[in-house]
């Protein structure tokens, strides 16, 4: 079984290669999907998020309000470290736990981890090869503010926290740049599933 970790800066396109590669057949698995059902309500990541940021990072439902803890941490000094540091690890660890059972089952070629901070959270070791997606600054500036109805300071708020575009390459065994569109990015995309395949 191939691991491929997929990761990049925020609005680089990486649901765009994950989608390239569940519809070849790849299994995908979504860092931030896991790291919302480890922060379901009632888990110790939560608490221990509640406990650090306040009470108020929590809906009234006793979820988490992202919104809220984006507003906590972003701009705030030592803020994104401490967030990583009680969050990373037990991402990590339902990741590795996942792919072992993956491995068990022996039925699975290629998994691809779509995870934006794999290489700050050390997951360079659990995944085999790594994927980088990469677009110019501007354009994922813009990409973010349409999705996510982000102003432009809070988007560039949540690009300072994450590692550079320069260092993440220097990790990569591919980059996928997708400022020139969707269908450049699939060809380049299909390619590197073809080198997969065989």
């Amino acid at each position: 079984m191939l691991v491929v970790g997929i990761t990049g800066g925020i609005g680089s396109g990486k649901g765009l290669a994950a989608e390239f590669f569940r519809s070849r057949g790849a299994v995908v698995m979504d860092a931030d999907a896991i790291a919302r059902e480890v922060m379901q309500p009632g888990s110790p990541v939560l608490d221990d998020l509640a406990r650090s940021f306040g009470q108020e990072i929590l809906r009234a439902d006793g979820g988490l309000d992202r919104r809220r803890l984006s507003q906590a941490v972003f701009g705030q000094p030592g803020a994104v470290e401490r967030l990583n540091s009680l969050t990373h690890p037990p991402i990590m660890a339902e990741i590795k736990r996942r792919l072992d059972d993956l491995r068990r089952e022996g039925k699975t070629a290629v998994v691809c981890v779509v995870a934006p901070l794999l290489l700050e959270a050390g997951g360079r070791d659990t995944v085999d090869r790594v994927l980088v997606i990469a677009a110019e600054e501007e354009e994922r500036v813009r990409r973010v503010m349409a999705r996510d109805g982000l102003s432009e300071e809070e988007v560039r708020q949540r690009m300072a926290a994450q590692m550079p575009p320069g260092e993440q390459r220097r990790g990569a065994d591919w980059v996928v740049d997708t400022t020139p569109g969707r269908s450049a990015a699939r060809r380049r995309l299909e390619a590197i599933w073809q080198e997969l395949s065989t």
